[in-house]
């Protein structure tokens, strides 16, 4: 580009004119700029990726519709290997311009799900159900005391609802299902002791008077 702009010059101090010539290299430097304006914002947001370290590789993150764990990130794109195990190349430029969640950089996960009884339990029954969950979890390692809760909260059309909710330290997926998995196994031996059972949909007919 500096060779023909001083081949430019050249011919204009030779009272050369150069204007046609001059023309066609604005044209040609518009169309180039046009065309390399992705690839040259792209490697931008590359390099604001590696700056800011908003991910790293391997960890989980969504971004828009595409979630999975960041194999390898260049200056271009972002490789995400979804969870089918399909690999998915994002341009930088759409990831530096839209909200990241990065599942690998939070502190715990929550644990939260409602545990309905059937309503044959007695309110004795559900006192000791909520106190035993609840001291299950503080007593657990992989539990946090911070943000627990345990508590009958609801009279369903076929339950009887406690909410429980807390936070494990596991972070990655597998120890975080391993927890999971540990907790409800203890649950269902809580509700075994307690002399009490897990709920399920059901409908109550009654009949005021059988036929003759």
């Amino acid at each position: 580009m500096l060779i023909l702009l001083g081949i430019a010059s050249l011919l204009g101090a030779w009272n050369i004119n150069v204007s046609g010539f001059v023309a066609g290299l604005s044209i040609g430097g518009l169309a180039f700029s046009l065309a390399a304006k992705d690839s040259l914002s792209n490697i931008f947001a590359g390099l604001v990726i590696l700056v800011d370290k908003p991910f790293k590789v391997g960890d989980w993150i969504i971004c828009r519709d595409v979630e999975g764990t960041v194999e390898k990130i260049d200056f271009r794109s972002t490789s995400v290997r979804t969870f089918p195990q399909a690999l998915v190349y994002i341009p930088n430029s759409i990831i530096t311009n839209t909200s990241i969640v990065n599942y690998s950089n939070r502190a715990s996960r929550r644990i939260n799900f409602t545990l309905g009884v059937t309503y044959d339990t007695t309110p004795d029954q559900m006192n000791q159900l909520v106190e035993k969950i609840r001291t299950l979890l503080l007593n657990d390692k992989d539990v946090l005391n911070e943000g627990l809760s345990v508590a009958f909260t609801n009279m369903n059309s076929s339950s009887l609802d406690i909410d429980i909710i807390c936070f494990t330290t596991c972070k990655d997926y597998g120890s975080f299902v391993k927890v999971k998995e540990r907790v409800n196994l203890n649950i269902m031996n809580i509700l075994k002791e307690v002399g009490t059972s897990a709920a399920f949909p059901s409908t109550s007919v009654y009949v005021e008077k059988l036929p003759k």
